[in-house]
Formats: structure tokens, sequence, C-alpha cells
């Protein structure tokens, strides 16, 4: 599907009126490569490994001190990947000063935020808590109305419960299920309108509109994104969270890169 073709303008912001491309895997691939080059340049670990930390050490201790919580912890770490898009935004900002000035400065990276675009930014980050709340909503109804309806369960007896009971394998599917939905609608939404928001003057409802369009246009390369994003998360997620720190500023990296190749 394309659009009009997009104009540079004077300050560097492409206009709103852009042309969808239609992708290849080697695209994803090169997104990846300039993605890892850009974290290498950036060295946005460090911060994200500060964030995490203590987020992982609260976490452990909640389900220490209160090991009922156990049948939360997995959707709310599985739900990391709908607020990925907003988290990672600072990454792809990055991208972009460096995409445009030859040098990835903070300075620079921050102008976008100080801009009409902000507001923007801000409704999509609002739909993607509103989309991780909705699913911590969904995941805990799914619970309590299954292995839930059976009797408090926790550690090792509620993973007991989900590997070897017909409830567990049905609370499962049905949560795998949902959680699908989810994740695709959230990947439809942030592979593009995040990043657009970020680089063009442009309204929530068009931002949402084109990537929409560019999913439609490119759905089998964008739900390979998509899965390639979630195993990455859940590879991160596996040393208590302290693994994001770094699949997180490389995706964030990333997705400027396959942004870039989407809309022209």
């Amino acid at each position: 599907m394309s659009l009009a073709p997009a104009a540079a303008l004077p300050n560097g912001t492409r206009n709103s009126t852009p042309t969808i491309r239609q992708l290849g895997l080697g695209d994803m691939r090169e997104a990846l490569r300039l993605g890892i080059s850009d974290w290498r340049v950036c060295h946005t670990e460090v911060p994200m490994l500060a964030l995490l930390a203590p987020v992982s050490a609260i976490m452990l201790a909640a389900i220490v001190t209160a090991p009922t919580l156990m049948p939360f912890f997995f959707p709310v770490c599985a739900g990391f990947a709908l607020l990925g898009p907003m988290a990672t935004i600072w990454f792809a900002a990055l991208s972009r000063a460096r995409e445009q000035t030859g040098s990835a400065s903070a300075e620079e990276a921050a102008k976008a935020f100080d801009s009409r675009r902000r507001i923007t930014i801000q409704n999509l980050g609002l739909i993607a808590v509103a989309l991780y709340l909705g699913w911590i909503a969904t995941a805990a109804y799914i619970y309590f109305n299954t292995l839930g309806a059976l009797g408090p369960a926790h550690g090792l007896g509620f993973f007991a419960s989900v590997v070897t009971t017909q409830t567990g394998w049905y609370m499962t599917a049905i949560g795998c299920l949902a959680g699908g939905v989810f994740a695709v609608i959230m990947l439809g939404i942030g592979l593009v309108s995040f990043p657009l928001a970020l680089d063009r003057d442009i309204t929530t409802g068009r931002a949402l509109a084109i990537a929409a369009a560019a999913m439609v246009h490119n759905p089998a390369v964008i739900l390979i994104w998509g899965a390639l994003v979630a195993v990455m998360l859940v590879l991160g997620c596996l040393p208590a969270l302290l693994g994001l720190a770094l699949v997180m500023p490389i995706l964030g990296h990333s997705t400027w890169h396959m942004y870039r190749r989407l809309i022209v």
C-alpha cells in the first residue's frame, strides 16, 4: 500500500504522508544488524540495568514473601512485550539522532520530546498501558475461572498443577490465545506508530491508521518480527529480568531501523 511520498521538512522532520514499503526477511536482518551497531555505540544497557535491578529485586521479594502471587508472575512478565514500544522509544530516539547527525547525542534525541510530537507519543503510551492493564485483568480472570477456582496454589504446587492437570492445560491454552491477541494488537500498533510519532508531526489517529496499514501490507514479515521479539524477551526475562538490560536496547534501536524500512 502506498500513500503520498514523504518529504523532509527544513528542521529534519519528515511530513505525515508516508509511503509504506514491502519488506523481506533481509530488511529484518539489516534492521537487527543496525540496531546492534547503535547499541554498541550508545551503551544503553547501563541505564537499563540500573532500572531493572531494583525491579527484579522487588518482584523476587514479592514472590518469596507472598507466594500466592506466583500465578501472576508470568502474565506480568509476558506483558512487558505490550509496553516494549513505549519503554524503548528513547533508544529509537537515539538511533534517529545518530542517523540524522552521525552522533547518538542525548541532547539531539531529546528534541523530539520537546515538540508537538510529544502529545502523540503520550497518547500512544496511554494506549500501551491500557492494553497492558487489560492483559493483566484478562489473565487474572482466566486464572480465577480455571486453576484459581480449585483453591489457592503457589510455589511448586502451582507449577505442578499447570503442568499435570487438565485444568492447568486449559488455563495455559486459553491464556496463550488471549495473550496472542493482545500481542498482535500491540505489534500492529507499536512497531510503526511510536517511531512514526517520534519522527513526524502526526496525530494519534493518523499514526494508528498508518501502523495498521503497514501491518496489513507486510503481515508475514511483521509477524516474524513479533515472534523474534517474543523469543528475545523470554530469554531476557530468564535471568531474573536482568537480561532485558541487553535485549530491550537492541530491540529499541532495531525497531527504529525496521520503521525506516517500512515507512519512507
